[in-house]
């Protein structure tokens, strides 16, 4: 078995890349579904007459729910059952979740339709990884990781530039009749719009091959006991600790920013949706996109050179150069200054999530891949998407008390977030080095 892989790595490295490119596409339509909303916030608290807290609950939460109760049991599906399959299956549940929110009538029906949204990152990241960690080597699988997950800022990005363009054509109709549905609101039909494409992206994933497994692999390990994979953790406490928190941390100040960029430019500067979606969008799509690939390019050529914990170093360095760009872009009084400034936020922020997510199928054993990156999604999940969008959101309805003074918010807590994510991850840095001498 080990020896076909190798096969497959060596020969057709074009189908190699189609697969990445196959599950760059899932993690931009997955990213689409997911971020449209930032763009209807100000739509939807008006119809639903809901807060901003409750806002950040659907914008994150919400997806939380879904990890606590089904990541890792369809993580252990996936190191033990059909990649691919598992895939498919969650393509199909959160296409369903979204067009389902544009039937929303309220804050509760939103929410658990929100829940099954996250279904996305349920089952594309896992066994996304695990695919992926046994199509490249472990020198070219930070790249490949790194395109993977830059797919989704791509995806992002076009949330944006589509939501805007959308935004334009659609918000100005009001009330949209739809035969058997009925009238719907204009943010409702945006929803069950950005639902389509997964149409294609079914079809697209039955050219995916499910690739024979690498690594440590024996006959009876087709399904490791959930106590085995925490048992492995437990031992490398310090490196995973470093991951699952610090990583977090970072990732959680960047969903802070990205959830609330459209409403702080509404408020602050009196743009419309259409008009930061646009702007923000391009600058997400491109400057994200660099970031996280140039991360793992980085990666890849610091390893080359000798110099170990690459996969830490450069997230590191990357959010320190964050944080003073994290408080003056929000504050800085100007509405082109601060969209300046969103480049190289962008840029350098987004740098962590392929170099540092790249060191889970790295270090995790085969069998347990899946449900190790399980598992740091769901913390990231659980605390990145609450703690960022929420912390932002109670900062501004609690302290200031102002929806306008968002500006204080964002200029507050995620410098905040980065600033303990880089302290954290670089707790387990000297342990992460020394797994690395072991592992050769």
């Amino acid at each position: 078995m080990i020896e076909a892989s190798v096969n497959i790595r060596k020969q057709d490295k074009w189908y190699q890349w189609l697969v990445v490119g196959i599950l760059s596409l899932a993690a931009i339509v997955s990213y689409v579904d997911r971020q449209i909303i930032n763009l209807l916030v100000e739509p939807i608290k008006l119809d639903l007459g809901i807060s901003d807290t409750q806002i950040s609950l659907l914008q994150g939460f919400s997806f939380a729910m879904f990890y606590a109760l089904l990541a890792i049991p369809i993580a252990r599906v996936a190191d033990s059952g059909n990649r691919v399959r598992v895939i498919i299956i969650g393509i199909i549940i959160w296409s369903m979740a979204t067009f389902s929110c544009g039937l929303a009538v309220g804050f509760w029906s939103l929410f658990i339709a929100r829940i099954f949204v996250g279904a996305g990152e349920a089952t594309l990241s896992p066994a996304g990884y695990s695919l992926l960690g046994d199509y490249f080597t472990k020198e070219k699988l930070p790249l490949a990781i790194s395109v993977f997950t830059g797919a989704g800022f791509v995806g992002s990005g076009i949330a944006l530039i589509l939501g805007a363009f959308v935004i334009d054509k659609v918000m100005v109709l009001g009330d949209i009749s739809l035969p058997i549905l009925g009238d719907v609101q204009s943010w409702q039909f945006i929803f069950m719009l950005v639902a389509l494409p997964s149409i294609l992206l079914v079809l697209l994933m039955g050219l995916v091959k499910e690739p024979p497994r690498t690594g440590e692999i024996n006959v009876d390990s087709s399904n490791v006991p959930l106590k085995e994979v925490l048992q492995y953790i437990i031992t490398n406490r310090r490196i995973f600790f470093a991951i699952f928190i610090g990583f977090t941390l970072m990732a959680s100040a960047q969903f802070g920013i990205g959830a609330w960029v459209p409403s702080f430019f509404v408020r602050t500067y009196g743009w419309t949706p259409s008009e930061i979606g646009t702007w923000f969008g391009i600058i997400a799509a491109i400057f994200s996109t660099a970031g996280v690939v140039t991360g793992g390019w980085l990666s890849s050529r610091i390893t080359k050179s000798g110099i170990l914990g690459s996969n830490f170093l450069v997230p590191i360095i990357a959010t320190l150069i964050c944080i003073p760009i994290a408080i003056a872009f929000p504050i800085i009084g100007s509405a082109k200054s601060s969209l300046i400034l969103l480049a190289p936020l962008l840029f350098f922020g987004a740098m962590p999530f392929g170099t540092g997510t790249a060191t889970l199928p790295q270090i995790a054993p085969n069998r347990m891949r899946a449900q190790v990156v399980a598992m740091y999604l769901l913390i990231a999940n659980l605390i990145g998407f609450t703690l960022g969008p929420t912390g932002v959101a109670i900062t501004t309805d609690l302290w200031f008390g102002d929806p306008n003074l968002i500006s204080y918010s964002m200029a507050l807590v995620p410098p905040i977030l980065m600033f303990f994510g880089a302290i954290v991850v670089a707790s387990g840095l000297e342990d992460y080095k020394k797994y690395l001498i072991l592992d050769k």
